[in-house]
C-alpha cells in the first residue's frame, strides 16, 4: 500500500526499481524494510532489535546533505521508503493501535531516531532536497512527529520552528518553502482538530510565538505588488507557494476565531487585505486567484476552518475584542477596491473546473464557475453589512451607497451570464447564483435584509429596490417557489445546523409582520415578470410547475405533485395521525387541529387561489403546524417559541391581504 502511494507520487515506476534493486533495501542482517511495513500493519515486530531498526532507517539519510548533488533514483526511492516507514510508525503509535510489546518496540525505535541519532536535523536538511517528493515526505514525517510530541509533552521542536522561520524570512519560492508552509499548516490543523489533546489555546500561542515576524515578512514579500514582478518568470512555482500560504492564513484565522489566539501575524491578512485582493490581477494561475477569493469569503463570514476543525468547539468561543475592528478594516478595503473597479478584474471561467486543473468540465448544464460567483457576491454583501453595522470612522458621517455597490454586483453577474433573460426578475439573482449552495444562499438572503433596511432608512422609500436586486420579500417568495412551496423543506432547514436559516427566517418574518403591503406588491411584481417572460419565450414553463431538485439529495413527492429536496421524511411515525391531531398548540394558544384547519378560510385559499400570495401563506401555516406538532411531542431540537409567535402573528393578519 505504501509502495503504491509512492508510485503515484513519482514520475517513475518505484515498484519496479525496488524489485530490480532489491538488495539495496536489505542489509547484511537480512532486514527487509518493505517487510517491516507488513509487520507494522499486522502489529508485529521484525526479528532485529529496536536499535538495529533505528540504525538502518537513520543510515538511509546520512549521505544526503544540503550541498550534495541530487541522489540517484534508487537512493531517492530508499529515502522515500524510510521516510514513509517512519511516518507510519509514528501514526500507529499516535493511534495507540499496536499491541503492548509492539508499542514498546517501536517507541524505542523512535526515541533512538529522534534522540541519539538526531533524525530531526536530518529531516530539516532534507527539506532542501532537489527532489520535491523527498522534501514533502520529510515535511510529513516531521509534522506527525511534532503533533505526537505535542500530544505527549505539550512541546514542539525548536529546531523545526527555527528552520521554518528562516525559510519564511528568505521568502524565496522553492520546494523548501512549500514544505515548511505545508508542515506548519498541518500541525496547526491538528491542534485545531483536537488531535493533540486539550489546552489548544496555550499550545497555539506557544507554537506561533517565534514565527510572527517571519510569516509577516513572507506575507509582504509574496503579496506586495512591487515584489510580484520578479516571480513572474516562474508562475507555476509561485502559484503552488501562494496556495500553500493561503492555507496557512486560513488556519491562522481559524485559530484566532475559535480560540482567541491573537498575534500580530494574524492581523496582517485583515489590515493588509488589499494585498490579497490584488492577487486577482497578478500573473498567477486561475487556481490561485480562486483560492484567495475563497479565503476572503471565509474570513468575512467567519467560517475559517469549518470543514476540518473540531466540531466540539463553537465559533467565537473566546473573546477577541480586536476582531470586530479588523473585520471592519478588511470590509472597508473590499469596498475601496470595488469602487476602484475590482469586480471588472475578477476572472470567471466560462465553465467550472475541478481539483485545480485546467481542464474545463461542464456538469448539469453549468456554463460558468459558480464557486467564484458565489464567493465574490458574498464578499461584497458581507463587506457592506459590516460597514453599515460599524460606527463611523473618526467622526465621519458618510453613508454607504448600498444601491451603487449592488448595481456594480448586478453588472458583474450579468457580464458572466448569470441573469440570462432580460425579462427575469432582478431579485432572482440570489436563487440563480446560490442555487447549489444552501448555506451561502441563506447567508446572502439574511445579509440582504439588513442592506434593504439600511437603504430604506436613508431614502424612506423602497422604490426601485428590485432594480438592484435587494428586495427581501422577492427573495423569500422566490425561495419558496423554488421549493414548490413545500413546508417540509423549510422544516429541514430549521432543524439543520448547516445553514443560518433559523436566523434568516426569524429576521424575515419580523419584516413581513411590519410591512405586508410591500410583500403583496412583490407577489404581484413577480407574477408580472413571469407573465412577461412567458410572452417573450413561450417555451418557458410556469414557475409554479418547475422544481429545482438536486440530484445529490433524496427526493420525495410533495403535496403539490413536484419532486423537491427532502432531508428527512417526517411523514413516517410510530404514532397515528389521529393522535397528533389531538395535541393542542400550547405555544400560541391555538387549539386548532389538522381536521379543524381543513374547515378554515386559510385552506379555502389553499384550494381556491393560485396566487403567489396565497401559496406563501399556506406554506407558512403548514410550517407552523409542523413545528408545533414536533415541539409538543418533544421532538424539536430547540425551543421554537419565538418562531411560532411570529408565524401565528402573520397568520392572524393574513385576511388583510386575502
Amino acid at each position: 500500500m505504501v509502495i503504491k502511494a509512492l508510485h503515484y507520487s513519482t514520475n517513475y515506476d518505484l515498484t519496479q526499481h525496488l524489485s530490480t534493486n532489491h538488495c539495496l533495501i536489505m542489509d547484511a542482517s537480512g532486514l527487509d524494510l518493505q517487510d517491516v511495513f507488513g509487520l507494522l500493519r499486522a502489529g508485529s515486530t521484525p526479528s532485529v532489535c529496536s536499535e538495529e531498526l533505528a540504525r538502518r532507517i537513520s543510515s538511509c539519510f546520512t549521505s544526503q546533505t544540503a550541498n550534495a548533488p541530487a541522489p540517484s533514483v534508487t537512493h531517492t526511492d530508499l529515502m522515500c521508503l524510510c521516510l514513509t516507514l517512519t511516518e507510519s510508525i509514528i501514526s500507529r503509535l499516535t493511534a495507540q493501535s499496536l499491541p503492548r510489546d509492539a508499542t514498546m518496540f517501536y517507541e524505542d525505535v523512535m526515541r533512538r531516531l529522534f534522540g541519539e541519532m538526531n533524525l530531526m536535523a536530518k529531516l530539516v536538511s532534507l527539506l532542501r532536497a532537489q527532489d520535491k517528493l523527498v522534501s514533502h515526505l520529510s515535511a510529513k514525517c516531521m509534522s506527525v512527529y511534532i503533533i505526537n510530541d505535542i500530544r505527549i509533552s505539550g512541546g514542539s521542536s525548536w529546531m523545526w520552528r527555527h528552520a521554518c522561520a528562516e525559510v519564511f524570512e528568505k521568502s524565496v519560492s522553492s520546494s523548501e518553502l512549500d514544505s515548511c508552509l505545508w508542515s506548519l499548516t498541518a500541525v496547526i490543523k491538528a491542534v485545531l482538530r483536537g488531535d493533540t489533546g486539550p489546552n489548544q489555546r496555550d499550545v497555539l500561542t506557544k507554537l506561533l510565538s517565534g514565527l510572527d515576524s517571519s510569516i509577516a515578512c513572507l506575507y509582504t514579500n509574496l503579496l506586495t505588488p512591487d515584489t510580484q514582478e520578479p516571480h513572474k518568470r516562474e508562475p507555476v512555482n509561485l502559484s503552488k507557494t501562494m496556495c500553500e500560504f493561503f492555507d496557512l492564513l486560513e488556519v491562522l484565522s481559524a485559530a484566532r476565531l475559535r480560540y482567541g489566539v491573537r498575534s500580530s501575524v494574524q492581523r496582517v491578512m485583515f489590515v493588509e487585505s488589499r494585498a490579497l485582493l490584488h492577487v486577482v490581477r497578478a500573473d498567477v494561475e486561475y487556481l490561485v486567484k480562486k483560492r484567495v477569493v475563497l479565503l476572503l469569503k471565509r474570513s468575512l463570514l467567519r467560517r475559517a476552518g469549518e470543514d476540518w476543525a473540531s466540531a466540539g468547539v463553537g465559533l467565537e468561543s473566546h473573546e477577541d475584542p480586536g476582531l470586530t475592528e479588523d473585520m471592519r478594516i478588511m470590509a472597508d478595503g473590499v469596498l475601496q477596491e470595488v469602487t476602484a473597479g475590482w469586480l471588472k478584474e475578477v476572472p470567471v471561467k466560462a465553465q467550472a473546473s475541478f481539483f485545480g486543473g485546467n481542464y474545463d468540465v461542464s456538469l448539469g448544464g453549468t456554463q460558468k464557475d459558480d464557486v467564484i460567483l458565489r464567493a465574490v457576491s458574498l464578499i461584497l454583501l458581507k463587506s457592506l453589512e459590516i460597514n453599515i453595522q460599524s460606527p463611523p470612522w473618526k467622526g465621519s458621517q458618510r453613508d454607504i451607497d448600498v444601491c451603487g455597490y449592488l448595481t456594480e454586483l448586478m453588472s458583474f453577474l450579468q457580464r458572466h451570464g448569470t441573469l440570462v433573460s432580460p425579462d427575469a426578475h432582478s431579485c432572482s439573482w440570489v436563487s440563480v447564483v446560490f442555487a447549489e449552495q444552501d448555506d451561502d444562499m441563506m447567508e446572502s438572503a439574511k445579509t440582504l435584509i439588513g442592506l434593504y433596511l439600511y437603504q430604506k432608512s436613508l431614502s424612506c422609500s423602497d422604490s426601485g429596490v428590485c432594480v438592484w436586486g435587494c428586495n427581501p420579500h422577492c427573495h423569500f417568495i422566490l425561495l419558496l417557489r423554488s421549493l414548490s412551496f413545500d413546508h417540509s423543506v423549510l422544516l429541514d432547514f430549521l432543524i439543520s445546523s448547516e445553514t443560518c436559516f433559523l436566523e434568516y427566517c426569524v429576521r424575515y418574518l419580523k419584516l413581513l409582520h411590519e410591512d405586508q403591503t410591500a410583500f403583496s406588491s412583490s407577489c404581484r411584481h413577480i407574477e408580472d415578470c413571469d407573465g412577461a417572460e412567458r410572452r417573450t419565450d413561450p417555451s418557458v414553463q410556469a414557475p409554479s410547475a418547475v422544481s429545482e431538485s438536486l440530484d445529490v439529495v433524496p427526493c420525495t413527492r410533495s403535496s403539490t405533485g413536484n419532486d423537491v429536496p427532502r432531508l428527512v421524511d417526517y411523514g413516517s411515525s410510530d404514532e397515528s395521525e389521529e393522535a397528533e391531531e389531538r395535541v393542542p398548540d400550547r405555544n400560541s394558544g391555538n387549539t386548532e387541529t389538522d381536521s379543524g384547519r381543513t374547515q378554515s378560510g386559510m385552506v379555502q385559499t389553499e384550494h381556491a387561489s393560485d396566487s403567489l400570495l396565497g401559496k406563501v401563506f399556506v406554506c407558512l401555516v403548514d410550517l407552523r403546524i409542523a413545528v408545533t406538532r414536533l415541539h409538543n411531542r418533544g421532538l424539536f431540537p430547540y425551543n421554537p417559541t419565538a418562531l411560532l409567535k411570529l408565524l401565528n402573528s402573520i397568520e392572524h393578519q393574513r385576511n388583510k391581504l386575502s
